[in-house]
Formats: structure tokens, C-alpha cells, sequence
């Protein structure tokens, strides 16, 4: 493993930057200065070593502290090369062309991408800067790091992702480097005023709340046992293969995947940050038929995947009560902030009240033909997506 340090010059400041093949590099407590640990689980430490055990062996990394001419930290930042499958990111008009392309000549589908960001779709970004910190000089310097990861990888284009508006203003010269910001999917939020699941249901409309009670009069008939367990409550060893599998049906199911996990990558999760990961577990005859993984600190509580039984669905609304469970246990901590990820946007609405907060993303390619094709069909590539409506209800 390399630590490499590169210096950047300008009319009003120069910035040096230590860049990292491994977090485990990194100075942690100098990293930590630039992120809130009571709001700020996934710029963690433990979280970015997490993913890098799991999946070390399909990416790699760079992590960069980027310091002013006097030695402060004016910013951190992850980077990672990754390949995704165009056929499956591809939505409208242009999964019908990625469909085509995968059966005449698969390998086009598939593009390595420079990550400003991790590869696991959790609507949080991975570039944080300080106060103090003049954003265009530390943005060329930190592009220029990408830029080299990036052909030393091979990489087709660079991706900053995922940025809420308040996030966006820092970013503005990212455009004088050749980006464009597009939309991501929006994060759907629900409003953490209640103090239980019962609290809630009762602060509803009633038609709601009688479908949501037949949901949970469904659920209750089937005996199933739920269990809530920290990550250091032994949760890497109940997440078995068998769990995993879960966890891959719900994944088949999805109309957008950017990742496919490893099983590592949960029980990573439980070991690297064992008191802010909550395991959320439904059983039913000693045999685990549903999951779901929270990662929490005294603020948030963002609940990032599931998995489940598909066979037992229809008959006890499985797919709606682990999301009911995974609530309740959240309720119960009083975060200020509550996330439920970033698909299946009418049921979340529907059933949990949800909001939406909007999500960009920042893209450039690194070939001439790849600025053709984004200049002539970046909709299609990057589509606009729209919140809902009601997205001011409960801000």
C-alpha cells in the first residue's frame, strides 16, 4: 500500500494532499476533524474500512486529505474505481438499446468509473470540506488526483456522487472542469416527530392507519419472532449465506442496481461499527425469512437494504412490515433524521409518510466519444427525476 502527497499552487493559496490506497493509512483522528460523528456515519473510518474488506476485490480506493499552505485539513475525500453494468443502470428508451447492445456485444455494457464517493448506494456523499477551505482550488486539486486514478485504471468516466443542495453550492467549479450535474434518485425521509410505531399510526389518517393495521394483522398471524441486534450483539454470525440469499432476491427484483453486494459487506458492517449498525431480523420456525440493516449515530438512522422471502409475501405483507419494524426500532431512538433509501418511492409515500429530499450527481467522461454521447443523449443517460408533490409537507 502507497501514501503519495501532491502539492497544487494558485494566486491565493496552495494546497498539498496525502492520498491513500487504505483508510488504515490515513490519520484518523485528522479525517474525523471534518465530519460530525453524532450525523456522519458513512464517512466513518470504520465504514470505509468496512467496505474496503468487502469489497477490495472488485475496487480501488484512494482516500485524500487535501491541507493549506499552513497544514490545516481543508478537506477529505473518498475515491474509487468501479465497474458497473449499463445494461442495468439503464432506464426508458435506452434499456431498450442496452438490452439490444448486451445481446450483441455484452462487453460495451460494461464501464469502469472514477468514484468520488463509495461504491454502495446510500444518498451520501464522500467529500467533505472545511470552513475555511477556498472550494475551487481544492476542487482542480482534487480532480487532478481523479484524473490520474482515473487513467491509471482505465476508467471511461468521473462521477462525483451524491450531493443534496445545500451540498451542491460548494460544487459550482466542478462545471469550469467539464462536469455536468445531473439527478440522482432522491432520498426518501420520514419525518422523525413520532415516539413509537403506535405514536404514529395514531397521528395518520385513518384510512391509512386501518390499511396499515390489516398489514400488521396480516404479519402477527404467521407467529413470526422479531429480533433487533446490534452489530456487536453477534450479528455477523446470524448473517449466514442463507440470510445473504435474501438479501439477492430483493436485489433481482430492483429496477435501478448500481451494486451487488457481498455477504462480507454486512457482516463487515456489524464488526467494523458494532454499536451503529442495528440488524433488524424476522424469523419464523428458527429460520431467518427477512432482514433489514440500519446504520445509526445519535442523529441518523438511515436504513439501507433489505432482503426477504418472496414465497411468504403475498399471504402476511412481508415486504411492508420489515420496513414497519425497521421504523419502529427507529422511532424508539429518536434520531433527527430518518432515511429509507432511494426506490420504491409510492409505497414509502403511501405507507410511511415519506419526503424526499433531491440528490445530484456530478459526470465527465474521459473520451472524446464518451463527450459525444453524453452531449447528445445526456437525458437519456441521466433522466429528470422529479420529487413528488408533497415533498414540502413535512420539511
Amino acid at each position: 500500500m502507497v501514501s503519495t502527497t501532491q502539492e497544487l499552487s494558485t494566486s491565493r493559496a496552495r494546497y498539498g494532499a496525502s492520498v491513500h490506497e487504505s483508510i488504515r493509512q490515513a490519520d484518523w483522528d485528522e479525517w474525523n476533524r471534518l465530519r460530525d460523528p453524532k450525523s456522519d456515519p458513512f464517512l466513518d473510518p470504520r465504514y470505509i474500512l468496512a467496505v474496503e474488506n468487502s469489497m477490495g476485490s472488485v475496487c480501488k480506493f484512494r482516500h485524500v486529505l487535501v491541507r493549506d499552505n499552513v497544514g490545516r485539513t481543508a478537506a477529505i475525500a473518498c475515491l474509487c474505481s468501479y465497474a458497473v453494468d449499463g445494461g442495468v443502470l439503464a432506464e426508458g428508451g435506452a434499456k431498450q438499446v442496452a438490452s439490444l447492445i448486451s445481446r450483441l456485444a455484452p462487453p460495451l455494457l460494461r464501464f469502469r468509473l472514477l468514484l468520488c464517493g463509495l461504491p454502495i448506494s446510500t444518498g451520501s456523499c464522500h467529500l467533505r470540506f472545511a470552513p475555511f477551505a477556498d472550494r475551487a482550488p481544492v476542487l482542480r486539486h482534487l480532480n487532478g488526483i481523479a484524473q490520474d486514478f482515473a487513467r491509471e485504471e482505465g476508467c471511461h468516466g468521473l462521477l462525483f456522487k451524491e450531493f443534496t443542495p445545500e451540498e451542491c453550492r460548494d460544487l459550482g467549479p466542478l462545471g469550469a472542469m467539464g462536469y455536468r450535474r445531473a439527478d440522482s434518485l432522491p432520498m426518501n425521509c420520514v419525518p422523525a416527530v413520532y415516539h413509537s410505531f403506535e405514536d404514529y399510526l395514531s397521528r395518520i389518517r385513518s384510512a391509512k392507519r386501518r390499511i396499515i393495521r390489516r398489514s400488521r394483522e396480516k404479519f402477527a398471524g404467521f407467529g413470526f419472532k422479531v429480533e433487533n441486534r446490534l452489530g456487536g450483539e453477534g450479528a455477523a454470525e446470524i448473517y449466514t449465506d442463507e440470510v445473504h440469499r435474501l438479501y439477492e432476491a430483493v436485489l433481482a427484483r430492483a429496477s435501478v442496481r448500481f451494486e451487488s453486494l457481498p455477504a462480507e459487506y454486512f457482516r463487515e458492517l456489524a464488526r467494523q461499527l458494532p454499536e451503529n449498525t442495528l440488524f433488524t431480523f424476522v424469523s419464523r420456525e428458527g429460520r431467518i425469512v427477512a432482514f433489514s440493516t440500519t446504520l445509526l449515530c445519535q442523529n441518523l438512522f438511515d436504513q439501507l437494504f433489505i432482503g426477504l422471502d418472496y414465497s411468504l409475501n403475498r399471504d402476511c405483507d412481508l415486504y411492508f412490515n420489515i420496513f414497519f419494524e425497521a421504523l419502529a426500532a427507529a422511532f424508539e431512538r429518536g434520531p433527527r433524521r430518518i432515511y429509507v433509501g432511494q426506490t420504491s418511492d409510492e409505497f414509502k409515500h403511501q405507507k410511511l409518510s415519506s419526503f424526499q429530499v433531491p440528490l445530484s450527481l456530478y459526470v465527465k467522461s474521459c473520451s472524446w466519444w464518451g463527450r459525444t454521447a453524453l452531449a447528445l443523449g445526456f437525458s437519456s443517460f441521466f433522466p429528470p427525476r422529479p420529487l413528488r408533490e408533497d415533498r414540502h409537507s413535512h420539511a
